[in-house]
């Protein structure tokens, strides 16, 4: 088993029950990194009801996807919370590994330890966002971002969850779940480190899947838009940041 397991204690999917390809493309890469994972199927959303809605959203932004995505997010950091977890990993279904997946979260949660206070860590390049080369130092791994990286994939502790769930219950959702997460992070203080190099890329960005939540342009096109960002962001940009 590689230590990098040994080190989280809890990891979670998000999935729909219907996504039946995503949640088998999530438990083969898991089984080839020695993982197992609880998946958080509940909160679809046709289970969407009144009541939920009226306890964790406001205003009419967001679709049931949208709402659903979110609820799942909120349900899953309640169960950290329950937990009593310090290191837990948060995967949607169509986050893609990395052949370096295992190190990278060793390095992810070896370095945590440098930064006080409430943190999350993304091990994803959400959003192709990436660190510039001239504040990146050798040996380090992780550094303090200056954004959210989407929520395909992130490391939480259970007092970080409690402090977003705090959040929400006193303000509630208005925003897709990444915007939000973000918005409540800026607030409340919380730290958004970014993993170097990250060890995760989102299928329905990359054009694996198509997206759940929101529209997006055909499978092709969504994979040709994620590339060029990526060449630009991740190598182009780089030349003189």
């Amino acid at each position: 088993m590689h230590l990098a397991t040994k080190q989280l204690d809890g990891l979670y999917v998000i999935n729909v029950k219907a996504f039946h390809e995503r949640r088998a493309f999530m438990e083969a890469q898991l089984l080839r990194k020695d993982m197992t994972a609880e998946f958080v199927l509940d909160g679809d959303a046709d289970e969407l009801t009144a009541e939920i809605i009226n306890k964790y959203f406001i205003g009419d932004n967001l679709s049931p996807n949208q709402m659903s995505c979110a609820l799942k997010h909120i349900m899953t950091l309640e169960s950290i919370v329950a937990n009593k977890q310090q290191q837990a990993l948060v995967l949607e279904d169509d986050a893609i590994f990395s052949p370096r997946f295992n190190e990278g979260l060793h390095y992810a949660l070896e370095e945590s330890p440098r930064f006080d206070g409430p943190k999350v860590i993304f091990i994803g390049c959400g959003g192709n966002f990436y660190t510039p080369k001239s504040l990146r130092k050798p040996g380090q791994h992780l550094y303090l971002g200056s954004r959210g990286r989407f929520t395909d994939s992130y490391i939480i502790d259970c007092n970080t969850a409690q402090k977003r769930l705090d959040w929400i219950s006193r303000n509630k959702v208005s925003l897709p779940i990444d915007n939000q997460f973000e918005k409540i992070d800026r607030e409340l203080g919380i730290s958004m480190l970014w993993l170097e190099e990250p060890v995760v890329e989102q299928g329905s960005k990359a054009g694996l899947f198509m997206s759940a939540v929101e529209k997006a342009p055909p499978v092709w096109l969504q994979r040709l838009l994620f590339n060029w960002e990526k060449l630009k962001r991740k190598h182009i940009y780089q030349l003189w940041r």
